[in-house]
């Protein structure tokens, strides 16, 4: 197995920066699936503004980084591509926390309980996707994560469908409650096609290198 680490004689400032941004994006998630849950918590709601801000601190480091360094462990163009998309997780998670509280008093708080727990995993298993990009990585391990995320986006859309079909059928539900939650439900599904890119572009890198 091709090294990137061996091979660029161990110089780690892009690993660690690229980890530290997956870590603050994955977060920002978690906290935002947390709050849908406990939507009492008002306090997740400062930990997801300031995990976008850290996401967009470290994204314009490593931008810093690859105009004055000469060597990078792998192609610029992947490293900015990988930056483009965590850090875009971060800022969906920002933008749908605004729109939540926009229309918190014409939804049902318990409207995105059954994506949540997706959101988690997905977030949990694209930062271990990241993080093994330091290592020797092995492509069909790679590649059954990237499956693995590619399902838990294939469930959270089966689920909006299902969601909005009932939704839709209620002969109570309120127009005001059908376009709240059609747009809630539009940025969650968003949100894990974010997932989805990270993770194609961190299988790509290690195909490219394997």
């Amino acid at each position: 197995m091709f090294s990137l680490q061996r091979f660029f004689c161990r110089d780690e400032k892009f690993f660690d920066l690229i980890e530290a941004l997956a870590q603050s994006s994955s977060s920002s998630v978690k906290t935002l699936a947390h709050f849908l849950l406990h939507p009492d918590d008002v306090a997740s709601v400062d930990g997801i503004v300031q995990k976008r801000r850290k996401s967009k601190e470290l994204s314009d480091e490593i931008a810093h980084q690859l105009c004055v360094s000469f060597i990078t462990p792998f192609e610029r163009e992947d490293i900015e591509a990988l930056t483009s998309s965590l850090t875009k997780i971060s800022k969906t998670s920002e933008k749908f926390i605004s729109q939540y509280f926009l229309f918190r008093d014409a939804i049902q708080h318990d409207d995105f309980h059954r994506q949540s727990e997706l959101l988690e995993k997905s977030a949990d298993l694209l930062y271990d996707m990241v993080k093994k990009l330091r290592k020797n990585p092995n492509v069909e391990q790679i590649k059954e994560m990237n499956s693995n995320l590619l399902n838990y986006e294939a469930e959270s859309d089966r689920i909006m469908l299902i969601f909005m079909q009932e939704l839709f059928n209620k002969a109570d539900t309120s127009m005001v409650n059908l376009l709240a939650n059609k747009n809630l439900q539009e940025l969650q599904e968003k949100l894990t096609e974010r997932f989805r890119d990270a993770g194609n572009i961190v299988f790509r890198i290690v195909l490219k290198y394997s």
